[in-house]
């Protein structure tokens, strides 16, 4: 759970290695115009980008770990 209320906040993951098949969720849970950055480790990516972003309240992804990226799999 995110909160952004106070300030736009920035959710960072663990390096790929090692952490195969890992998954979260992320739910921006205030309804504050700031925004959640969820933001891959050094150069690694987020289906081909290097950080994903939730907007709006209740917003949510739920990412899993790949031997080279991370790969949204729920919204």
């Amino acid at each position: 759970k995110a909160d952004a209320s106070g300030a736009a906040c920035t959710f960072t993951l663990p390096a790929v290695a090692g952490v195969t098949g890992r998954q979260y969720t992320i739910i921006k849970s205030d309804s504050s115009a700031n925004i959640v950055t969820i933001d891959g480790a050094g150069a690694e990516t987020i289906n081909g980008q290097t950080t994903y972003v939730l907007r709006t309240q209740y917003e949510y992804v739920t990412i899993i770990c790949t031997v080279s990226e991370w790969l949204v799999i729920g919204r």
